[in-house]
């Protein structure tokens, strides 16, 4: 016999302290309800004149002149500092489809928060960037808006490059532009251990001359060249090659469907792992049993160092190493 449960009944056992939350669940409720909204209405979005206002109270900044760019994230910004140099400035949103992703894994942070967070992992991952690859170098950093350098398509113009995808490639050589393509993301890997995380047409600049700029980085992330577990700050070697052949397959994708032009990313993968420290290739070859004396099966991250504990007690004591009761 299957058996209901009315909603009289269900309300009861509530107001009497054996519902889900207790007899204040409805209150709790409606609590978090408000001050859920009470938020949303005090973070507004941060419009075109705010931006300038900001930029301006900076007092870097002596003129804005007009809005060169903008994507899910952020609103770009053209401006002249006070050395009169032309700057732009990457203003991150508030609301977007991108920010609400990362807050369902911070919900402590507020979306104008969230903000600033992206904007200093864009402003730190340039820092870093520019001493590797063509990157716009960042000047200053001020709450959720970055100031960078203006790549222009040619020297002493007001016109931002172009994106990849807005140019016909054919008055260059796209073989080449190609292969540049992957060099960027090699040396990125290779010698600043980054991933870049959302690398393609998107995200890849042109100057006249033909030089590649990549941007949009507040995404992008380290990986861990010392051990081989996820920390806060950087990722697992293993994970970071997945990325990376993520991010070559879409640029692949790019030129094999506009020029038919392609490579096979994973045997460019392959090199790229070629050129790793050895630990690094010995770790991705599977020979983890000479680092961590354990078979890895487990698909935690610390099963490995476990595995190496034991086998230190048991060799010390003779005993195995007992689980701690929790």
């Amino acid at each position: 016999m299957k058996w209901k449960i009315s909603s009289l009944s269900t309300d009861r056992n509530q107001r009497l302290g054996f519902g889900r939350y207790g007899k204040t669940v409805h209150g709790r409720e409606e609590s978090q309800k408000s001050r859920k909204t009470k938020t949303i209405r005090q973070v507004k979005e941060v419009t075109v004149t705010e931006a300038k206002n900001q930029l301006l109270a900076t007092e870097e900044i002596q003129k804005v002149i007009s809005v060169i760019g903008g994507g899910k994230e952020a609103t770009v910004l053209l401006a002249k500092n006070n050395k009169e140099e032309l700057v732009c400035a990457k203003v991150f949103r508030y609301f977007t489809s991108t920010i609400k992703k990362r807050l369902h894994g911070t919900k402590h942070l507020l979306p104008s928060d969230m903000a600033i967070l992206a904007a200093k992992q864009e402003y730190w991952n340039l820092h870093e960037m520019s001493n590797y690859i063509p990157v716009p170098k960042p000047r200053l950093l001020v709450n959720n808006i970055v100031i960078m350098d203006f790549i222009a398509e040619e020297k002493g113009l007001m016109i931002p490059a172009p994106l990849l995808r807005e140019v016909d490639l054919k008055i260059y050589d796209p073989e080449e532009l190609f292969y540049e393509s992957i060099d960027i993301i090699a040396d990125l890997f290779l010698k600043g251990y980054f991933i870049h995380g959302d690398y393609s047409e998107h995200n890849l600049m042109i100057t006249q001359e033909g030089t590649l700029f990549t941007m949009d980085v507040s995404q992008s992330v380290q990986f861990n060249t010392k051990t081989f577990i996820n920390t806060p700050l950087r990722i697992r070697i293993d994970r970071a090659v997945d990325l990376l052949e993520t991010d070559i397959k879409n640029i692949n994708h790019f030129f094999r469907r506009t020029y038919r032009i392609s490579i096979d990313p994973s045997e460019v993968v392959e090199a790229i792992i070629n050129e790793l420290p050895q630990n690094l290739q010995n770790f991705l070859n599977e020979k983890t049993l000479e680092i961590y004396p354990s078979t890895m099966h487990s698909p935690d991250m610390y099963s490995g160092k476990e595995g190496y504990r034991n086998e230190i007690v048991f060799q010390r004591t003779g005993t195995s190493r007992q689980r701690p009761k929790y």
